[in-house]
């Protein structure tokens, strides 16, 4: 449950505004939480959500979590804490990081990576201990291919995304002045 009320104040932060016709579902010492605000949380939620996404008990609960997350950011303002210098800091790191990984997002692409089964078969041969049920019987090849594929298939794309993270660092390396002044 944490995850999801981090989830959705992350997106409920960036979510879109109230915009001409946009219904309003709920208000909150006058500010309004909108029918878009809380179509882009739920469509903002990771898969395993899915299924729930169009449920009306669940958008309630949705709603209100959005709405104990207005309240709590008012309540945030008006003890002034934004003020306190520890704060500050936080939010100027929370800031550099999301534009950080806004930039990453837009420069970096991994493209579509494929595990073949010949290579799915070479990790299972090589790896064979470890795959063993309860009894130490030996769980067949095809029983655990999918782990295996999705497991490389995520082990390939950190590869791509590290080479291509140090590729593009370097080339602003190149394009900018860095001192480094030990």
């Amino acid at each position: 449950m944490k995850k999801l009320l981090f989830s959705l104040s992350m997106v409920a932060v960036t979510s879109l505004t109230a915009q001409g016709s946009d219904k309003i579902l709920a208000k909150v010492n006058g500010k309004p939480i909108t029918e878009s605000q809380l179509k882009e949380v739920l469509k903002g939620l990771p898969a395993k959500y899915n299924s729930v996404k169009n449920n009306p008990q669940f958008q309630s609960q949705v709603l209100n979590s959005l709405i104990n997350q207005e309240l709590l950011y008012q309540e945030a303002k008006k003890e002034g804490i934004e003020k306190n210098a520890k704060v500050q800091r936080q939010i100027k790191e929370a800031k550099e990081q999301i534009l950080i990984n806004a930039l990453l997002e837009k420069h970096l692409k991994v493209s579509k990576v494929k595990v073949s089964d010949k290579e799915a078969r070479a990790f299972y041969e090589k790896n064979k201990k470890r795959f063993t049920d309860a009894n130490s019987k030996q769980i067949s090849f095809e029983a655990v291919k999918p782990f295996i594929v999705q497991s490389l298939e995520q082990q390939k794309r950190r590869q791509l995304l590290s080479a291509s993270l140090n590729r593009y660092i370097e080339k602003l390396k190149k394009e900018n002045k860095v001192e480094i002044l030990k």
